[in-house]
């Protein structure tokens, strides 16, 4: 075996472990970003904002297999596994592309329909027990008051539990930030879908560059085994 196609052989098994401990950490921020999404997504109607952790934790598991297929292919330089591992990473690639322009294209109906959600329930406030509860866990968890603020109460009183800023539930000046948090529940569900975005962003142009990088590392190595089988037969 020459010098060259050990080389490229070390070189994508290592990469695969890097692929894989990439795999695990898309996994792990899936699920974590999941365990805190279901907090408020139980709580929503009409609209489910869990499909992105749960798209990350798919993608992790897979990420994380293709890698294992990856290493094996490398040690057992098997052109076939090789080259398999390389389409693999493409059609992930593309698939992650894909699902980016989508989300992309389509942020601003998707931003819509978690506003008319919010606005739903807000306004069952008074007509429905279990929805006030679970406005009042929203307000609680996201720490906001009111759709748009405290002002959306319009002075009720007494003040809806989840906007008081104390575990007990005790305040009574809505203009005070001691008693009662000021943002509007929008503009703080917004900006946690906006930062479970980022993470996502993010992780996707990291994975993307480590998938070009095997992609590059695979062929070579295939091309290597095939010369090298060309030689040997």
């Amino acid at each position: 075996m020459g010098c060259g196609i050990t080389t490229v052989k070390y070189l994508l098994f290592i990469f695969n472990l890097i692929f894989a401990l990439c795999g695990l950490a898309i996994l792990i921020a899936g699920a974590l970003s999941y365990a805190n999404i279901d907090k408020i997504d139980k709580h929503l109607q009409d609209v489910n904002i869990s499909g992105s952790p749960i798209a990350l934790i798919v993608v992790g598991s897979i990420v994380f297999v293709v890698a294992f297929y990856g290493c094996c292919g490398a040690i057992r330089e098997s052109h076939c596994m090789v080259i398999t591992f390389a389409v693999f990473l493409l059609v992930i690639l593309i698939a992650e592309i894909a699902i980016g322009i989508v989300a992309f294209v389509n942020r601003d109906g998707w931003d819509n329909a978690v506003n008319d959600s919010l606005s739903k329930i807000f306004s069952q406030y008074d007509t429905n027990g279990t929805i006030a509860e679970d406005i009042n866990d929203l307000q609680r968890t996201l720490e906001c008051c009111g759709l748009e603020g405290p002002g959306s109460w319009e002075g009720r009183t007494p003040i809806p539990v989840g906007c008081c800023v104390t575990a007990e539930g005790r305040c009574e000046v809505y203009s005070d930030s001691n008693q009662v948090f000021q943002d509007g529940c929008e503009k703080k569900l917004k900006e946690f879908i906006d930062g479970i975005g980022l993470l996502l962003g993010a992780l996707a142009i990291a994975v993307g560059v480590v998938e070009i990088t095997g992609v590059v590392f695979a062929l070579c190595l295939a091309s290597s085994i095939k010369n090298l089988e060309r030689r040997v037969y």
